[in-house]
């Protein structure tokens, strides 16, 4: 490669982008800790991007180490999912890195000035039927690519899930590939650090017994990193290439796959030559016979016509609908919500002063924004009636919301009532004390006053 890759990881047109990537994700973060976070860095974000830049330079930028989060699976499912909170410049980086791998596709850039990416990585994220993890693809692609196979006749599918999937990637094979494709020491070195993951929290997850849920030094990358997709796509790109044609088509979302193919029988074969294929990796998928995995929706087989779940969407046929799963997902998240503002506005309704973040409007606005996201998710739903009765629900969850904030304002103080609502209190600032003066300004005044 004739570019200096490293180089331009620390560049202000590699860095500036990535940041605002970062931001961008940080603000409509759900977390008041990741929101926090966010409006901290982004509040001198020049300075601490330059700072980055100029670690880069130094080769002293060392990735921080995270925190690992056992999350429950959810409502009626066994085990936990790993995810891995990293700090703001551990993700702007790997995003820089990112960037630099696959290049800018953004119109606005002048065409002279557009760096294309590494052509082994573009070769991947071109593969026609993978859509995880690749900029201008998604779920609507797949989406298209199940209807098309559909509209062909191709009604018969297995699909499944691959086990622990992020946990199983061999990153010495990541790294080897990058590496060839690269020929730029620097970078892969620091592309090799970026796909570690270093847990600051070790002994608290070993205590719970739940260190073993993420990756190791030597296999797995971290769920949630910006190197995440594209390392499952290159470890995972000669089995898209194989499971594809004759007959067959193979729609993969990152670790999740379902093979379409005209005959039950072929597409039984298929998927038999799919786990093959996997086990050669160190990665195994569910089996269709297995009605715990089945329960679970890990994996399904059958005619289309009966319908499926996958993307999120429920699929039958040409039918295209919220999943129960997702809907649960979404009512169970206003669920929360509802809760968590259910004991702020007691509290502020007995005069206990806290964070706003879930009193009556800032849960209301919080709602919206998860009812909005939720919506922009499922905008190719072709079953109104299942919308509107969702409609119906989050209806009565929003007079539930309403319900409570009245239950602590009725007959209260308009001091209550704006501390329920959520309406900032100027007299709940308490006076604080000036800063102490240095004991130079101190004795510079005593001098002044004997004068």
């Amino acid at each position: 490669m004739g570019a200096d890759l490293y180089k331009m990881v620390r560049s202000r047109s590699v860095l500036h982008p990535a940041w605002a990537v970062v931001r961008a994700s940080g603000l409509a973060s759900l977390s008041p800790e990741t929101f926090r976070r966010t409006k901290s860095f982004d509040a001198n974000w020049l300075s601490n991007v330059e700072r980055l830049a100029r670690q880069l330079r130094n080769q002293s930028f060392t990735f921080e180490n995270e925190i690992g989060v056992a999350l429950p699976k959810g409502r009626g499912k066994l085990g936990r999912r790993p995810l891995v909170v990293a700090p703001i410049e551990n993700r702007i980086v790997r995003r820089a890195i990112l960037d630099v791998l696959q290049g800018d596709s953004s119109s606005d850039v002048d065409a002279r000035r557009r760096w294309t990416g590494i052509p082994s990585v573009r070769a991947i994220m071109e593969t026609p039927t993978s859509v995880g993890g690749i900029q201008s693809r998604g779920v609507p692609l797949g989406l298209s690519l199940i209807d098309n196979a559909v509209r062909n006749g191709y009604h018969w599918f297995i699909r499944s899930d691959i086990r622990d999937f992020f946990t199983r990637i061999p990153i010495a094979d990541v790294v080897d590939f990058v590496r060839k494709a690269t020929s730029d020491d620097a970078f892969c070195n620091l592309f090799a650090q970026a796909l570690a993951t270093n847990l600051a929290n070790k002994q608290e997850l070993e205590e719970r017994n739940h260190f073993t849920l993420f990756p190791s030094t030597e296999v797995g990358v971290a769920q949630g990193s910006a190197l995440s997709a594209l390392a499952g796509n290159i470890v995972l790109r000669e089995f898209d290439t194989a499971m594809n044609g004759r007959g067959l088509i193979c729609v993969r979302y990152i670790d999740d796959f379902i093979l379409l193919g005209r005959t039950e029988a072929k597409v039984v074969a298929a998927f038999k030559s799919a786990q093959d294929r996997l086990r050669k990796l160190g990665m195994t998928c569910y089996d269709p016979s297995d009605p715990a995995a089945l329960r679970d929706g890990k994996v399904d087989q059958g005619n289309i016509h009966a319908g499926t779940d996958v993307l999120g969407y429920r699929i039958s046929a040409r039918s295209l609908q919220p999943s129960n799963k997702a809907q649960d997902a979404l009512l169970t998240k206003l669920d929360e919500i509802i809760g968590q503002a259910r004991a702020a506005m007691q509290g502020a309704a007995k005069g206990k002063v806290s964070s706003q973040v879930y009193l009556y409007h800032q849960a209301m606005v919080m709602m919206n924004r998860v009812t909005w996201g939720w919506s922009q998710s499922f905008k190719y739903t072709n079953a109104q009636h299942v919308l509107q009765n969702l409609d119906d629900r989050i209806d009565a969850k929003i007079a539930e919301l309403r319900r409570i904030a009245n239950s602590w304002t009725n007959g209260g103080s308009p001091l209550t009532r704006r501390r329920v609502a959520g309406f900032h209190l100027l007299q709940d600032c308490y006076a604080c004390p000036l800063p102490e003066l240095p004991n130079n300004h101190r004795a510079s005044e005593s001098f002044a006053l004997a004068g």
